[in-house]
């Protein structure tokens, strides 16, 4: 996991973080997480992540803006 998130590492932060050792990643892999609900404000309850694949599918995709 850590070789493919290495691998389109992005030049600059997409936003402004004030945490040590953030990497931030060009937003070309898809996530495939479980989860019980979304919560009142916005957030997954009981998530699990369950890996990366790529996106062949019609399958809905979540982008989560803070």
């Amino acid at each position: 996991m850590r070789n493919v998130l290495a691998s389109v590492v992005a030049k600059k932060p997409a936003v402004s973080l004030r945490r040590k050792n953030a990497v931030f990643t060009e937003p070309v892999l898809v996530a495939d997480v479980e989860y019980r609900a979304w919560t009142d404000d916005g957030k997954l309850r009981h998530a699990s992540f369950k890996g990366i694949r790529e996106r062949d599918d019609d399958v809905e995709i979540y982008s989560l803006e803070h």
